[in-house]
């Protein structure tokens, strides 16, 4: 756990699978936001069918506002769980 600490804070990431379109997703929730469930999730095709990459992510807010900073130590971090 100590990999998912972000200036000081425990985010909390969930990497699953999204079999019903064919995707990996990791959802990040940053304590210091007050909102409840998760804050955004970033969301890659699956590159082992031949039709995804990182270059075809997205990133869904279930929020107003992400830093940008935590948005791109978010991304680092999604590429280091998948090793893509």
């Amino acid at each position: 756990m100590a990999g998912n600490i972000f200036q000081g804070r425990l985010i909390e990431i969930i990497d699953h699978d999204d079999l019903s379109v064919d995707q990996r997703v990791f959802e990040f929730t940053d304590p210091a936001i007050p909102e409840g469930g998760s804050h955004f999730a970033i969301a890659v095709p699956d590159p082992d069918d031949g039709n995804g990459s990182w270059t075809d992510a997205v990133v869904s807010l279930h929020i107003n506002e992400v830093p940008v900073d935590l948005l791109l130590w978010a991304i680092a971090k999604a590429k280091e769980i998948s090793r893509l």
